[in-house]
């Protein structure tokens, strides 16, 4: 089981999480961006929440929140337990495969690695950028018994993982400090091995950038070693990524290059598949 955020109910502003958006191009529709706001309140956890804690945690009226939460449970998009309580819902799930099936870097990933079968006993992940964190989209579970459990749409600080520092590492130094700019008392950590300033970042992109590839070294959880390496893809050259992760354990020091030469490899593999470059 992965750790979640330091502080889940923290709704950045910006569509991914729910709240008011960062830039628009046109009218909005303030009830859907409720609705969104409770979506993402309950993927952020606890995994169920009564209509008093939805009402108080987002700051609504309780008649508001139940309207917005009888039609999100009318498009199953919630489920209403027989204690009153709400949880996402069945659709939610298809959204979510309709998406991964029509996102060209899952794609590409899920037949380059399949192909290559790169390091078939651990698992490797795919990911992509949102704003200060990494999504995962794509995941080949290994055959080694103690495999990480990556689940598909978790969200962790781009900052604390291989592949979050890897694509990080592929921006200039001038966009990661606008990124980070409201970051000034120090980033989220999920383990003390983290990254947690952005002077302290900005000095790991640059290691980043001349080795070719990003380690995590139990920074985002104890006991766990993962290598990534950044790709851009699609046709707006959305910037992704490929890792692998694994028990630090089962791995000796001077395996990291070979693995991650893998790695490398498999990131290569997709962007000449999607017509791009490896970052």
């Amino acid at each position: 089981m992965m750790p979640a955020r330091s502080d889940p109910s923290d709704l950045r502003s910006s569509p991914s999480a729910g709240g008011a958006p960062a830039r628009s191009n046109g009218q909005l529709v303030p009830s859907v961006l409720r609705a969104v706001r409770i979506l993402n309140a309950l993927a952020a956890g606890p995994a169920s929440a009564s209509l008093a804690s939805l009402s108080r945690r987002l700051q609504l009226p309780r008649s508001s929140t139940l309207a917005l939460c009888n039609t999100l449970v009318e498009s199953e998009l919630l489920v209403r337990d027989p204690a009153g309580t709400y949880r996402l819902g069945p659709h939610v799930l298809d959204l979510s495969r309709s998406f991964l099936d029509q996102t060209d870097l899952h794609s590409e990933f899920s037949r380059v690695v399949a192909e290559l079968n790169v390091l078939p006993e651990q698992t490797v992940s795919c990911a992509v950028l949102r704003d200060q964190d990494v999504v995962y989209v794509g995941r080949r579970a290994g055959t080694y018994p103690l495999g990480v459990g990556y689940e598909i749409g978790m969200r962790l600080p781009a900052h604390c993982t291989a592949s979050g520092l890897a694509m990080l590492s592929a921006l200039a130094d001038e966009e990661l400090r606008e990124r980070y700019k409201d970051d000034s008392e120090g980033l989220i950590t999920l383990t003390a091995r983290s990254v947690s300033s952005l002077p302290q970042l900005l000095e790991r992109v640059v290691e980043v950038r001349a080795r070719g590839y990003a380690v995590d070294d139990e920074e985002t959880a104890v006991g766990m070693l993962c290598i990534g390496a950044s790709v851009r893809g699609g046709p707006d050259g959305e910037l992704g990524s490929v890792a692998v992760s694994m028990a630090k354990a089962t791995l000796h020091e001077r395996e990291i290059p070979s693995v991650a030469a893998d790695i490398t490899r498999l990131a290569s593999e997709i962007a000449a598949g999607l017509g791009a470059q490896a970052a």
